[in-house]
């Protein structure tokens, strides 16, 4: 029993001090939290407080930044759109017979779709909605066109007859000519060279219209064969323009005049 009293009471005394190393372990807990100080990482003791902390830079965007830049695909539109047109223009004329037709659709199918398909990807790749659109807007007018009469002008002529499927081809060349007059206006934003192949596209495809309508009239035949001449003079301004930003490009100076639009202000 002695020992029972003498360990109750060395408890006893003990409790203060056990009291007043809490009160003190509490005091230091909560100066800590307001002024911290150095922090052990490991058994390193660094100080956090004096490392700067750099500013995280956005990342780079553009062409160029996940790939190199590359040309610009308005050449290949050109030169493409230039031989599509330029066959038509020398079909229509009586250049070649009409036998010749195979010929027309390769060149629509082939250079045509292909050359516009790649060319308006390129542009849209650099970021050029303008040439992009154009570029694989005309490539799927050709390849429905150079389709159409490969596989449908036969069974559409002899099931509809010649009327009907002069006014279905009018229908379709007027969708297109609404759609070469919107780039004829819009590149007058761009230049001159520019203007003159989407102009002269649009009096093609005007000058078709009139002759579909026509039928079998005389007056229809002189409608397409001026079509096909406007089309002659429209793949030389695709020519040229195509040209011209080669050579220019590889000589690295204006050889070929473009005459740019004037800065609007």
């Amino acid at each position: 029993m002695g020992l029972l009293r003498q360990a109750t009471r060395t408890r006893e005394s003990l409790l203060p001090l056990f009291f007043l190393m809490g009160v003190n372990c509490a005091q230091m807990a909560l100066q800590q939290a307001h002024d911290p100080g150095p922090k052990e990482i490991g058994m390193t003791a660094q100080d956090t407080s004096a490392t700067p902390v750099a500013p995280v830079a956005p990342f780079p965007t553009g062409v160029g930044h996940f790939y190199p830049a590359t040309a610009p695909g308005v050449p290949l539109s050109a030169f493409a759109f230039a031989f599509a047109v330029g066959m038509l223009g020398i079909l229509d004329t009586g250049m070649l017979p009409q036998a010749a037709d195979g010929m027309l659709i390769a060149t629509l199918l082939g250079i045509g779709t292909i050359g516009l398909f790649i060319g308006g990807l390129w542009e849209y790749r650099a970021g050029e909605l303008f040439g992009g659109t154009f570029g694989l807007g005309y490539a799927g007018f050709l390849f429905s066109t150079g389709i159409f009469y490969k596989f449908f002008y036969g069974p559409l002529y002899a099931q509809a007859g010649p009327n009907n499927t002069n006014h279905v081809l009018a229908a379709w060349f007027i969708m297109w000519a609404i759609f070469t007059g919107i780039f004829a206006i819009g590149a007058r934003t761009i230049a001159f060279a520019a203007v003159m192949p989407f102009t002269l596209a649009f009096v093609v495809l005007l000058l078709t219209v009139i002759s579909e309508f026509g039928g079998t009239s005389s007056w229809a035949g002189d409608f397409l064969k001026a079509a096909g001449w406007a089309g002659i003079l429209d793949s030389l301004a695709a020519g040229y323009l195509g040209a011209a930003l080669v050579i220019n490009t590889c000589y690295s100076k204006v050889l070929c005049p473009l005459w740019p639009a004037k800065p609007r202000g």
